[in-house]
């Protein structure tokens, strides 16, 4: 009984501290802005935290004008003016602006349909006439190069067009700076230059310590490319929550570097700029992942980030997690029995993990409330979230010498899921439930690693989610508590799968990014049991459908590049989009934004796994790797890892 009191003490010492020195506010090297200094400008779009611009009707979005002229409120605090991406719905914003003083960056936003931007044009010509003592410049289009919505002289036309009908306003254009470049047609079209410089989303990813000095590079380098016009940062800007990308970590310490740091510079140079962005727009995350809803210097609730003063904290709310983790300690009391007083190394390994593994589940649930936006991810967070704690309670058992029942291998796991009749005798229900859990989490990770190899630059890594079940997977094998069926091969290309994955990741992501290196390691874990188990075991079976999938997968790729990505193909359709090809074109892009193709798989995959049919599982996986290859990543994944295991599971068995 002491020992378990002191145990539990030591647990809620160590949960205290690492609580505390997360949460602690942190000082800011740069220089804070003074509350009394009014910054140039910046991005505002109208949306409260539930609104999205994504789907709306012809006349564009209802907005409240209470609300909007309640936020531009809290901005003229700050700031001297904004920038806006769109005309329509948008003469409330003018209105309010007009009110508290505000300039207006006013935008219109250039697509491929040319009515949709015909109406933007419009109704942007009427709401800087109808507001011209407020509007600062007008911006035709933002970033419709980069999308290849419009060619350069279609976009100059557009701007020459509202610049003869708004002869004393300026008139501009906004991408990102590369761009300005790449299409040196559209620089006489206006009267400055507005470029994007974002260190953050570059090819190249820049570390915060060089963000700074990178912007200043890059403004240098059009201003010399482009001497005869004024050069204005149009958006500037680091994202506080969100995946890491290579060295570029996004965070609350980061994001007040770098604005602090940004602005400071802007300012000292008299640069013209427009900070991205004024509050976080959770909608965002639909086409950017995580990192698209946190751009915003003040949160959804319209409460500043402390981004401009004062020291920042990673984690204000460090108390609450605090208790999160309290809560799941305190449920581990039961495990702690008589026989946790038998050992020393019990003790102290029992102390150890409890605290460590429900600090992970508490992150892990942390993330999740930042990259959930959408029901499909919302029941993907569940499932991670419920193997994780599954997989807690079962290392505890493990630490406390507690013997777990014997576990089933992959294949005879599959077996008996197909089956649905009894655990086998030897295993027991206890033991069945265990070997399922296994096969899910295998499932999952398996998910997981398909999406971070074609898609990688929207996903999150899931570290503290995974890194559970591994280490409790490992630890059985290393207990000796391991499969006893001969396998199969499946677990040998499970491993295989894993470890190339990793692999995969480790490359394209590179050392620099430690959250990319933590799920590499965590793969690999995963995969040394499989490996250990899986090895002698032929996969030979597996070479002709292999090859074939390659095939399918590389045909599939060479579709995507004739069809959707050549240029000489696809920009006559900017022209003229009414031809065949052109109206082929737009039926693949719907069909790629309505998740067509990665439906269709994941029917073939349930399928395939109901009737149990060879073919089925093939035609599952080409479906899939057709997701893949059309932008549909997330169902393509989850459809092709049943279908493949099934499949790799027939053939093996057969071959056996």
């Amino acid at each position: 009984m002491i020992k378990r009191f002191l145990a539990y003490g030591l647990m809620l010492v160590l949960l205290s501290g690492f609580w505390h020195v997360l949460g602690r506010p942190r000082p800011i090297p740069e220089a804070d802005l003074a509350a009394a200094k009014r910054l140039q400008s910046v991005s505002y779009a109208p949306f409260a935290k539930d609104e999205s611009p994504l789907n709306l009707g012809p006349e564009g979005p209802t907005l409240s004008p209470r609300r909007i002229d309640a936020d531009l409120a809290i901005l003229a605090r700050r700031f001297d003016g904004i920038r806006t991406y769109s005309a329509l719905g948008m003469a409330p914003v003018a209105r309010s602006a007009e009110k508290h003083g505000l300039k207006v960056l006013l935008g219109a936003w250039v697509s491929a349909d040319p009515v949709a931007t015909r109406r933007e044009l419009a109704e942007v010509i009427a709401i800087a006439r109808r507001h011209r003592s407020c509007v600062r410049a007008v911006v035709v289009g933002n970033e419709a190069l980069l999308r290849r919505e419009v060619t350069g002289a279609q976009l100059a036309a557009y701007i020459r067009e509202v610049k003869s009908v708004l002869p004393d306003i300026p008139v501009t254009y906004a991408d990102v700076w590369e761009f300005w470049l790449k299409h040196p047609e559209v620089a006489p079209a206006v009267d400055f230059v507005t470029i994007h410089i974002l260190p953050y989303w570059e090819d190249d990813p820049v570390a915060i310590d060089d963000a700074v000095t990178h912007v200043k590079s890059i403004r240098q380098t059009v201003g010399a490319k482009i001497p005869d016009r004024q050069i204005v940062i149009g958006e500037a800007g680091w994202p506080s929550r969100g995946r890491m990308r290579e060295a570029a970590l996004p965070s609350p310490v980061n994001q007040a570097r770098f604005v602090r740091g940004f602005v400071a510079m802007a300012e000292a140079a008299q640069w013209p700029y427009n900070l991205i962005e004024a509050f976080d727009q959770p909608w965002k995350r639909a086409n950017e992942g995580a990192v698209g809803g946190y751009w915003g210097l003040y949160d959804t609730h319209r409460r500043e980030k402390s981004v401009f003063a004062g020291p920042v904290s990673k984690h204000p709310d460090g108390w609450l997690r605090f208790g999160l983790s309290v809560g799941l300690v305190l449920l581990t009391l039961p495990l702690a029995g008589r026989s946790f007083g038998e050992s020393r190394f019990q003790w102290i390994g029992f102390s150890m993990l409890a605290p460590l593994g429900a600090v992970l589940i508490v992150l892990q649930g942390e993330q999740f409330t930042v990259v959930s936006h959408h029901a499909g991810q919302l029941v993907w967070a569940a499932l991670v979230m419920a193997q994780a704690i599954i997989a807690y309670f079962l290392l505890l058992s493990a630490a406390v010498g507690r013997a777990l029942p014997q576990r089933l291998s992959l294949a005879a796991t599959l077996d008996l899921l197909r089956r649905q009749g009894p655990p086998r005798p030897e295993t027991g229900r206890w033991g069945a439930f265990i070997s399922i859990h296994r096969l899910v989490v295998v499932g999952l990770a398996l998910v997981a690693v398909a999406g971070l190899v074609v898609a990688p630059r929207y996903r999150s890594f899931h570290n503290c989610g995974f890194f559970l079940p591994a280490l409790t997977y490992a630890w059985l094998w290393y207990r000796a508590d391991r499969p006893s069926e001969v396998s199969t091969g499946l677990e040998g290309l499970v491993a295989l799968i894993l470890t190339t994955g990793a692999a995969v990741i480790f490359i394209q992501e590179t050392p620099l990014n430690w959250q990319a290196d933590a799920w590499v390691a965590i793969c690999l874990l995963l995969a040394y049991p499989f490996w250990r188990q899986g090895r002698g075991a032929s996969l030979r079976p597996l070479g002709a459908v292999g090859l074939g999938l390659m095939t399918a997968y590389g045909l599939l790729t060479g579709l995507r590049f004739v069809w959707l990505e050549w240029d000489r193909l696809a920009a006559p359709c900017m022209q003229d989009p009414s031809g065949l090809y052109c109206l082929s074109r737009s039926v693949l892009g719907w069909l790629m934004y309505h998740q067509a193709f990665g439906w269709l798989a994941l029917a073939f995959s349930l399928l395939a796994v109901w009737g149990n049919r060879t073919w089925l599982c093939l035609l599952a996986m080409v479906a899939s790797l057709g997701g893949f290859v059309f932008y549909n990543v997330d169902l393509a994944a989850l459809a092709i890892v049943p279908a493949g295991l099934l499949l790799a599971h027939r053939r093996l068995a057969a071959a056996a």
